[in-house]
């Protein structure tokens, strides 16, 4: 006897690509006593601590997903905490989401309202 298959949609496995790119305005980061790096390394350790790497770290920091399941939910986790800290907002210059679907710029969607400080 031969068995039935059948498709329930979440079995079948997509593989999305997604990265985060970002940048500090340098005056705004000594306008509150930091620098970049120190700005750029605090980034850097968040990303980590969720074992997703840095692929860039020209100008503008690129972080990557490593192709695992949890990726997406970690790398929101990670936006989510920067986009709720005033330092970050007042030092972001740039800060972008992108997927297959595209690019999404991350501090166009805030309405800059923050409730940490940094770090």
């Amino acid at each position: 006897a031969r068995g039935l298959g059948y498709d329930v949609g979440y079995q079948k496995i997509r593989r999305r690509h997604m990265n985060v790119k970002l940048s500090f305005d340098s005056a705004a980061a000594e306008r509150l006593g930091c620098t970049v790096e120190q700005m750029r390394q605090t980034v850097k350790d968040l990303f980590s601590a969720h074992d997703l790497p840095c692929v860039s770290e020209g100008d503008v920091l690129v972080f990557a997903d490593k192709g695992h399941g949890d990726d997406f939910a970690c790398m929101w986790e990670i936006i989510l905490a920067l986009l709720r800290s005033r330092w970050f907002l007042d030092c972001a210059s740039t800060f972008t989401w992108e997927d297959e679907d595209g690019e999404e710029d991350l501090l166009d969607q805030t309405g800059k309202e923050v409730v940490a400080d940094f770090p």
